[in-house]
């Protein structure tokens, strides 16, 4: 039937994670013909190791685990969440850390999009490796999530400078290299701003934090459409669509 979008929850604890939980067990009793795709940015932080979960990280795991057996269910790492595509990949149907496709469509979390960034790719690069994971896991949860806190901190203002600016240029580039690859539909959080684009035959969509907003996007795969609403207005639309076919 279609998918089902979130993207930048950010969950750290307190009345963001009631909510989204309570999303999510709404969102269980959907058809199992409608996929789910966690844009990225779910929690605050989240280190895909033992030693760094707290329960929150493994109520949603185990959320995810329990649907994937009924639904496609597919995780887009986010800049704040690291190691998933290596350590948690029996939790999702489909795991990543940069981008998933599906058929004409292309699921991504967006922060590689802005190439002006430049200190977040950097530290993208320093932390996304094996021998940096290695290091945390020795270190222990005394030393590593400080350290990370620490470097994520220090360049939080540049990127949120940086995504008060949509890089529009780089949002097109993506579209013209997608549409050469047959890509007809890009779905991206990461800004924390709804925008539309369409450029020769391809579209994309930007969604808003669902921190922010409650937010979640529909995409119909029959009719082609696209929408965006609080995620009770998008749940009560399925769950109608469903007794009318």
């Amino acid at each position: 039937m279609g998918w089902v979008f979130v993207a930048d929850s950010h969950i750290a604890g307190g009345d963001a994670a009631v909510r989204f939980f309570r999303f999510l067990d709404e969102a269980a009793q959907l058809p199992p013909s409608v996929g789910i795709v966690f844009l990225g940015d779910i929690f605050e932080l989240w280190i895909a190791l033992k030693r760094y979960e707290d329960d929150l990280h493994i109520r949603f795991t185990d959320w995810c685990r329990e649907q994937s057996a009924l639904r496609d269910v597919i995780f887009c790492e986010g800049n704040h969440e690291f190691y998933q595509s290596l350590r948690r990949t029996a939790c999702f149907g489909t795991v990543s850390r940069s981008h998933i496709r599906r058929g004409g469509l292309l699921f991504t979390h967006g922060d590689r999009i802005n190439r002006r960034d430049v200190p977040y790719l950097f530290l993208r690069i320093g932390i996304r490796n094996l021998f940096t994971m290695l290091l945390l896991f020795l270190t222990g949860r005394a030393f590593g999530p400080a350290l990370t806190q620490r470097v994520r901190l220090s360049l939080k203002t540049s990127n949120m400078v940086n995504k008060k600016h949509f890089p529009e240029s780089g949002v097109l580039r993506l579209m013209k290299s997608a549409g050469q690859k047959g890509i007809r539909e890009i779905f991206i959080g990461h800004f924390h701003d709804r925008r539309d684009f369409v450029q020769d035959g391809v579209r994309l969509h930007a969604l808003p934090a669902f921190l922010n907003t409650q937010e979640i996007a529909l995409y119909d795969c029959r009719s082609g459409e696209y929408r965006c609403a609080v995620w009770q207005e998008i749940l009560k639309h399925l769950n109608q669509q469903q007794g009318v076919d």
